[in-house]
């Protein structure tokens, strides 16, 4: 299982790393339409997010819109074993974190806050499951979310697989986003 997880990782990472400049701001534009005509996001006030990396979806477009709109937006910050959110401030003041992605500074925010969590990952499955990079902090992080809170996984069409082989304390998402819509997931 290790072997299939790992082998997804490499394939789709490299996918993603190939596509050109272009490709990125096409996709990244028609998912940002369908997340914004999203009634999960118009009708969420705090709005977890993420800063792109390795040519993922571009977001902050988005991101500063809503800010516009009087949303809080928030971005995930590692602290050791732990993913914490914290407000996102557009005025520069990010710095990198432990793993290059840019994350704000200031005070964690209670996960219970956070209305709805646009989640990044390599590869997404049918059922809502996700691979990242492999150490587990979204998977520690969104059971601290309210139970009524929106969990969509943001992702370019090839990144979604059949399956991605979850371990037991893998937290899915309710439904995936991609340049072809809203995908709901597959229960059971």
């Amino acid at each position: 299982m290790v072997e299939k997880r790992d082998g997804l990782r490499k394939r789709t990472l490299a996918q993603r790393l190939a596509m050109s400049p272009e490709e990125v701001n096409t996709l990244s534009g028609q998912i940002r339409a369908h997340l914004q005509n999203h009634s999960a996001l118009k009708a969420a006030q705090g709005v977890m997010a993420f800063a792109s990396i390795k040519n993922e979806v571009q977001l902050m477009p988005l991101l500063e819109s809503l800010q516009r709109e009087g949303k809080t937006i928030y971005l995930p910050r590692v602290e050791g074993a732990d993913l914490q959110a914290a407000v996102f401030k557009p005025d520069g003041s990010m710095a990198r974190g432990p793993f290059g992605i840019p994350e704000p500074g200031g005070p964690a925010a209670d996960p219970q806050s956070i209305d709805l969590v646009l989640v990044p990952g390599l590869v997404f499955d049918e059922k809502g499951y996700r691979l990242g990079y492999g150490k587990g902090y979204y998977d520690r992080f969104l059971p601290r979310l309210r139970p009524e809170a929106m969990t969509l996984g943001v992702c370019y069409q090839f990144q979604v697989a059949e399956e991605v082989h979850p371990h037991l304390a893998d937290i899915p998402v309710k439904e995936l986003v991609h340049e072809n819509g809203v995908q709901a997931v597959k229960n059971g």
